[in-house]
């Protein structure tokens, strides 16, 4: 079925601002979150609490000996600037942890948003009405946060307000009924991601993807 994209509705600046906050008031409730619980428990290389600490520190200086000990006493070597490059996946999916926690898990797109034949039909349908942005733009890896950089995966990247904006504005111009008839995949797969956008601009927040 190949990769598929996790979306969130944030407050960018919000979610980079836990990144060094010191406050692990934010750990307990990126705990609660809904997903939490599933990369949790795929995390084999270090504790996913530990991670999540991590960022929320960020600085292994700025907390006395006893804490830097206990935070990252599993790691075999020293993280650099506070993080390790060696688990900078496991950041990425911490970040997509914060996001559920502090913003809007978009679950219909996760249903729907794979990356496969119709994920190609739609940027092809895309570049046939002359839309500029198309979905790939999500495999565009950004440094939306201060972060090791992710070789690998989560692909983490944004809509931003604007771009959003665009996007709606363009597909409103599509006749979504006739350009998908007897394609109800592709059909499903325009009007979730249309879905999301408005939902986005609603709420008049940025749309992050991470992709897996």
């Amino acid at each position: 079925m190949g990769y598929y994209a996790q979306v969130f509705a944030v407050e960018l600046e919000k979610i980079r601002h836990i990144i060094g906050s010191n406050d692990l008031s934010l750990l307990e409730k990126i705990k609660s979150s809904d997903l939490y619980e599933t990369y949790e428990s795929q995390s084999e290389d270090v504790d996913f609490e530990i991670i999540i600490r991590e960022l929320i520190v960020n600085n292994p200086n700025s907390v006395n000996k006893k804490e830097t000990s206990k935070f990252f006493g599993l790691f075999k070597s020293k993280p650099t600037f506070g993080l390790n490059p060696k688990y900078a996946h496991e950041y990425g999916y911490a970040m997509l942890a914060v996001c559920d926690a502090l913003g809007f898990y978009l679950s219909d797109c996760a249903e729907v948003l794979y990356t496969g034949d119709i994920w190609k039909e739609t940027n092809e349908l895309f570049k046939n009405k002359g839309i500029k942005i198309d979905l790939d733009k999500m495999w565009q890896t950004e440094n939306l946060f201060d972060i090791p950089e992710i070789n690998d995966f989560p692909v983490i990247s944004h809509y931003s307000k604007n771009e959003i904006e665009y996007l709606l504005s363009e597909l409103k111009k599509i006749n979504i009924e006739t350009e998908t008839k007897n394609n109800p995949d592709l059909k499903e797969f325009i009007t979730t991601f249309r879905d999301g956008l408005q939902f986005c601009k609603d709420k008049n927040l940025e749309w992050i993807s991470f992709i897996h």
